[in-house]
């Protein structure tokens, strides 16, 4: 198995690489909409590729499935029934899976999952405070964003120079999604979404933390699908200034748009709120983490984060933070805590884990 496939499937992006003993032949990412555009790309790219020895596709919501997952006729329908649990993903990983599987019938392929990072969670971080019996039935916490978790924990290991099962650390994946994890000994310990992605940080269309009681408002006056389409594509930073782009949101609030520094300033609020919440819950600490697209281009948003964090030893260098050469460590020499910016690596990750595991 020489020659990986990875399709790396976003609410409005494709990012694809081909791999050749984990040297990347080929690298890109292309802006898709919807289904349909995204099958067309799917296929424009196995058309143009030689040699393919197997496809992983990433897969964000895979419940307790562990990865890699072979895909056949049976794994099909799984996934099929996990599409409600994370529409603005799933929906496309299918879609593409489907075009490979017709174009390629004779080649392997494999379902990597963003949630099988966190099939140990602590029952503490895994469970919500139902009737027992909805925990049985899989209404309980999975967490996202495993796949960048898992290679920046590996990352942050190597830079380091400390053992996976020494390291202890909080990371952020900040981008159009945003999620945050607490990491213990090499063992996520808690992140912040829930059963779907739409738990926790501010994102850039979906809102993060809410009271359900909302929910319950709004269904009074909404269709579930009305509200579904709401709290995936019309929150967040979107539903705080009326557009999606966070870096537009940080420069118009450099600028001095009220509204915007508004949003900006509840963005990082919530998460800032997640690394106290993580401080206090992990018995040791050595690095704070930065990722994602926000969190690897914005030195003004890490800065934020970092200001008033200097109670939990957390000293950030204002001239190391404006590097560009990533990784980059942006801590003080005085700081108790390394603060790094690492550059996620998903499509890597992946062709890892299969080639270590199949």
């Amino acid at each position: 198995m020489k020659h990986i496939l990875v399709f790396n499937y976003g609410s409005s992006s494709l990012k694809y690489a081909l791999f050749e003993q984990l040297q990347a032949k080929v690298r890109e990412s292309v802006k898709i909409d919807g289904v349909e555009d995204c099958q067309k790309v799917v296929r424009q790219v196995i058309a143009n590729i030689e040699r393919i020895d197997a496809i992983a596709h990433r897969v964000v919501h895979g419940m307790d499935l562990d990865s890699p997952l072979p895909i056949n006729e049976e794994t099909i329908e799984k996934l099929k029934g996990l599409v409600s649990l994370s529409p603005l993903h799933n929906r496309l990983a299918l879609a593409g899976i489907e075009v490979c599987l017709q174009e390629l019938p004779q080649v392997p392929q494999y379902a990597i999952f963003d949630t099988s990072f966190f099939r140990e969670l602590p029952f503490t971080s895994r469970a919500y405070a139902l009737p027992l019996e909805f925990y049985e039935r899989g209404i309980k916490r999975y967490g996202f964003h495993g796949i960048s978790y898992s290679y920046l924990l590996k990352e942050t290991a190597r830079l380091l120079g400390k053992e996976l099962k020494e390291l202890s650390a909080i990371m952020l994946h900040l981008g159009s999604g945003a999620s945050a994890c607490a990491v213990y000994k090499g063992k996520p310990i808690d992140t912040s979404m829930g059963m779907t992605p739409l738990e926790g940080l501010v994102m850039s269309s979906r809102a993060g933390d809410l009271d359900p009681g909302i929910l319950l408002h709004l269904l009074r006056e909404r269709s579930p699908e009305e509200l579904e389409h709401l709290l995936y594509n019309q929150c967040g930073v979107k539903g705080l200034t009326g557009s999606k782009d966070i870096g537009k949101m940080v420069q118009q609030a450099q600028e001095g748009d009220p509204i915007a520094q508004r949003a900006l300033e509840l963005y990082v609020y919530r998460i800032k709120k997640y690394i106290g919440a993580y401080y206090a819950i992990l018995p040791e600490v050595d690095a704070l983490v930065f990722s994602g697209g926000v969190g690897e281009n914005s030195p003004v948003v890490r800065e934020l984060v970092c200001k008033g964090l200097e109670k939990l030893g957390l000293l950030l260098d204002e001239g190391l933070n404006k590097g560009k050469d990533l990784p980059l460590f942006i801590n003080s020499p005085d700081s108790k805590l390394k603060i790094l910016v690492i550059k996620t690596d998903e499509e890597l990750e992946m062709a890892r884990q299969l080639l270590e595991r199949v």
